[in-house]
């Protein structure tokens, strides 16, 4: 009986033994995934941080780019006002020119 009690007192500690060693275990896998948490989370903002850059850059474009394509318009209809005041204008020449010759 004594000898069933001493293989039982070292089976106990043993399974002791056991349960402290998962708890160590245990212990270092959650300060490493602390750390890994930590370090997910620095990425994560440097990739918000990112993002926020991305969108705001492309916000400037956009608006940029649509005061781009309003004055590239204005600029159009300038020069095809101009064109039509050269063409009216060559007229009158041309017919001061005409003039003149009848004139001599």
């Amino acid at each position: 009986m004594e000898e069933a009690l001493k293989q039982i007192i070292d089976k106990l500690n043993s399974m002791d033994n056991k349960i402290n060693s998962m708890d160590n275990k245990i212990s270092s896998m959650d300060n490493k995934i602390g750390s890994m948490d930590k370090k997910i989370n620095w990425h994560l903002e440097s990739i918000e941080f990112k993002l926020d850059s991305v969108h705001d850059q492309t916000a400037e474009l956009t608006e940029f780019r649509t005061e781009t394509k309003e004055n590239i318009e204005i600029v159009s209809k300038d020069v095809k006002f101009i064109k039509h005041k050269l063409h009216k204008t060559e007229e009158d020449v041309f017919d001061i020119k005409d003039y003149l010759k009848i004139v001599k």
